[in-house]
């Protein structure tokens, strides 16, 4: 999908009762539709409005017999576009790294998508353990919210999906406090 079939077909007559042969192209089964550019040409085209296993025949009549046969295409989708989660959201506290635990779908169509990961915003530096691995660690050097996007490409199409990650600073320990003490 969504290119269609060259149907080559051929018809032979004995020219009785006369030479006037017609002959007609019809789905016999398969998922979906099937428009025809020419149903009555012997070599047409065929079109598809779903994946799956199509049986067309192509019948001749010369008035008086009819004879037909059969072929099976096979119709599988074209390239679409890789599928990506990049995550749940997280929030973090410095100095640990974020863990990006993404998912990528793909056909395989025409080759494997390649992912990379990307900083789209934040106030610091983002630093990734792996930024073409789907899971992968992110270090960040400064507290705020970072916005992250993984990317997927097959070489023709795209998929991408963004994640927020917020960092907050380490907390400073709370020095303790000696309180003086009275004795009477």
């Amino acid at each position: 999908l969504p290119n269609s079939a060259t149907l080559d077909g051929t018809v032979t007559d004995d020219g009785l009762p006369t030479a006037n042969v017609t002959t007609t192209w019809s789905k016999v089964s398969g998922p979906g539709d099937v428009t025809f550019d020419d149903a009555s040409a012997v070599d047409t085209t065929a079109t598809f409005s779903a994946e799956g296993e199509y049986v067309l025949r192509l019948t001749a009549t010369d008035g008086e017999l009819s004879d037909s046969d059969d072929i099976t295409i096979t119709v599988a989708s074209g390239n679409q576009a890789p599928i990506v989660d990049a995550g749940t959201n997280q929030t973090i506290t410095l100095p640990n790294s974020a863990t990006l635990d993404g998912t990528v779908t793909d056909d395989g169509l025409p080759v494997a998508a390649t992912t990379t990961w990307s900083k789209v915003s934040g106030p610091g530096d983002v630093t990734f353990d792996d930024a073409s691995a789907v899971d992968t660690t992110a270090s960040f050097s400064a507290p705020g919210d970072y916005i992250l996007n993984l990317t997927a490409d097959d070489s023709e199409l795209t998929g991408s999906d963004n994640i927020t990650i917020t960092v907050t600073a380490e907390q400073p320990e709370t020095p303790s406090l000696l309180l003086p003490s009275i004795s009477k």
